[in-house]
């Protein structure tokens, strides 16, 4: 995506859900982006998903691009860092499992409704009302 603006990290997740900006419900759009992601590996504090590669066809996730995306859950307090390996299909998260409970990615990915998937979807909603509003909760 040389050359190309990546969206914020709003307009991309409203384009997947047809809401606008602000008006997106990301427990909703879980089960979506969750068909696109595998977790190929974890050890406490990282995690490695492998990415289907239908994510690809998704407009919306394209047009978010790598570096937007890293860019935009690399901010998420918790994570550390994200590294995205395109060839390789592949996206490493090291996160603090202090603020993100192990267990917590699995169980949102699987739609679980537990206490660890329920702190993981509030970080990253906490996140994406900040950046929407410009204010943190």
């Amino acid at each position: 995506m040389v050359g190309h603006a990546s969206p914020s990290l709003p307009s991309a997740l409203a384009s997947l859900s047809g809401a606008t900006p602000g008006a997106v419900d990301l427990a909703a759009l879980m089960p979506r982006i969750a068909t696109y992601l595998a977790i190929a590996h974890q050890i406490p504090g990282r995690i490695r998903f492998k990415i289907d590669a239908g994510v690809l066809k998704d407009p919306a996730l394209q047009a978010l691009g790598d570096r937007g995306l890293s860019d935009a859950l690399g901010v998420i307090p918790g994570v550390r860092e994200i590294r995205i390996n395109k060839l390789a299909r592949s996206c490493t998260v090291e996160y603090d499992g202090t603020i993100i409970p192990d267990i917590a990615w699995s169980d949102l990915l699987a739609g679980r409704r537990t206490a660890a998937a329920a702190t993981l979807l509030g970080i990253i909603e906490n996140k994406y009302d900040e950046v929407c509003h410009g204010q943190s909760r």
